[in-house]
């Protein structure tokens, strides 16, 4: 009786470690699937720009706050000409600078652009940039910031290029409608935009 009983403990405890052992495996397949899933991931390679430069041709910006798209009022002291947006997230180096700013808060900024806007890859080459809807509503940049009327300011842009670029399946790159911009106090001795702005930021 001892023996069929010690025989059938051993048979459960062999059931129960091959239970658990199965187990194990079922956990560790997944971990192993998602280990591999993320270091095919790391191995994609990062897109990136050596430049994303804008043929703006004039600056409208709207202060209502109900961001009503019929309110755009023209900032006339700042300078047509080619702005890389990569250089433009610093007060020293704005997307330019304007004194045409009216007492309140600013919630968009619109850029108005002609076709000679271009991108410059990775490896050096320079291609258009397809931007139709910054030739005819232009880039609309969101802001919300109080401001001073008759004061300096320099509108900054923060733009991830590898998300904010699309590189279309035709070999041609388009640029997303939408940028995220700040405004600054800036000094008054950058004026309000100019032609030695515009060479600045080439």
């Amino acid at each position: 009786m001892k023996t069929q009983l010690l025989f059938s403990g051993l048979l459960a405890a062999g059931f129960a470690f091959t239970s658990c052992e199965d187990a194990l495996q079922d956990v560790a397949t997944p971990t192993a699937a998602t280990a591999t899933q993320a270091a095919k991931k790391e191995k994609e390679p990062v897109v990136s720009y050596q430049a994303i430069n804008i043929d703006l041709q004039r600056v409208e910006v709207s202060q209502d706050a109900a961001e009503s798209t019929g309110n755009w009022t023209t900032l006339t002291d700042v300078q047509p000409g080619s702005r890389n947006l990569l250089n433009a997230a610093t007060v020293a180096a704005p997307l330019f600078t304007t004194s045409g700013f009216q007492t309140g808060t600013v919630k968009q900024i619109r850029l108005v652009l002609g076709a000679n806007s271009t991108i410059t890859l990775s490896n050096g080459r320079v291609v258009a940039l397809d931007t139709p809807s910054g030739q005819t509503s232009g880039l609309k940049v969101k802001v919300d910031a109080r401001v001073s009327g008759g004061r300096p300011y320099a509108v900054l842009i923060s733009i991830d290029p590898d998300w904010q670029v699309v590189a279309k399946g035709n070999g041609s790159y388009g640029l997303k409608p939408v940028l995220q911009g700040y405004v600054a106090p800036a000094s008054s001795d950058n004026g309000g935009g100019g032609e030695s702005e515009a060479r600045a930021q080439r």
